[in-house]
């Protein structure tokens, strides 16, 4: 017999291996409900809707995939932070295949607001981390940030590289660690 999942974290980790299991496709709030061992209706009190228990799983699943317990401290440089990036993102793909597919759809069913707000929260992290790393970098060339070019600023870059890589399925991270060498890192001969 099957465990009966009893909270909301444990709703997700069955949303999540339903994901895995199901390469992605749009979660049926019945087939939680039966793979949890609970009724529909017990979904439905841990989740407003079938719009928030899909983006609650899809911010789940972020979390899974980019999860860093010490929040990139232990990350030295940039390169070290988009190398391990990157290898989430092939590990997102394997483990969670037509994610991200899943992931535009949820936002586009829910309100717009409600949408933008949470695809922030989920993501939010990552970008924090990319300006910490960016912050103490030593590698990175003095006065590569300025008030019209900021850590904030590049980290949504990197960002956006990472998205467009996951959309295409390459996770090879060599044309954005390039991207950083040549922008932040001062050149082989030593000049900015």
């Amino acid at each position: 017999m099957k465990p009966t999942a009893t909270s909301k974290e444990e709703i997700l980790s069955v949303c999540r291996d339903l994901l895995h299991q199901q390469g992605g496709t749009v979660l049926n709030v019945r087939e939680v409900a039966a793979a949890c061992g609970i009724s529909v209706g017990t979904v439905y009190n841990y989740f407003g809707s079938k719009a928030d228990l899909v983006s609650a799983a899809v911010e789940s699943v972020w979390y899974d995939i980019f999860r860093c317990s010490d929040g990139g401290a232990s990350f030295q440089t940039t390169r070290d932070c988009v190398e391990w990036l990157f290898t989430r993102l092939s590990y997102g793909n394997t483990q969670y295949p037509g994610f991200f597919t899943l992931h535009s759809l949820s936002f586009v069913q829910a309100d717009k607001s409600q949408g933008k707000q949470r695809m922030e929260q989920a993501w939010q992290h990552i970008q924090q981390m990319l300006c910490a790393v960016l912050r103490r970098d030593p590698q990175i060339r003095p006065h590569a940030f300025d008030e019209t070019f900021t850590p904030e600023q590049f980290a949504d870059v990197l960002f956006s590289l990472m998205l467009a890589a996951q959309l295409r399925g390459t996770f090879d991270p060599t044309p954005v660690l390039r991207l950083v060498e040549r922008t932040l890192y001062a050149s082989a001969t030593g000049s900015a």
